[in-house]
C-alpha cells in the first residue's frame, strides 16, 4: 500500500468520533476518503462506502 498513514488516522479519528454521536466535517471525511481511494485501491471498496456515507448528510 502506497498511502499516507496520517490520512487513514485522520479518517478513522472521523469515524469513532461519529460513532460516538459527535459532530463531524463531513466534507474532510469525503476529501479524504476519495484520495485514499486512489492511493490505495485495495481497500476502495470500503473507503467507497464511507464516502458515500458521508456524500448522503
Amino acid at each position: 500500500m502506497d498511502h499516507s498513514w496520517d490520512e487513514i488516522d485522520q479518517l478513522t479519528e472521523i469515524l469513532e468520533a461519529e460513532a460516538a454521536g459527535d459532530s463531524v466535517n463531513t466534507g474532510k471525511a469525503c476529501e479524504l476518503a476519495g484520495r485514499l481511494m486512489e492511493s490505495c485501491p485495495e481497500i476502495a471498496c470500503s473507503l467507497g462506502l464511507i464516502l458515500s456515507r458521508f456524500q448522503t448528510r
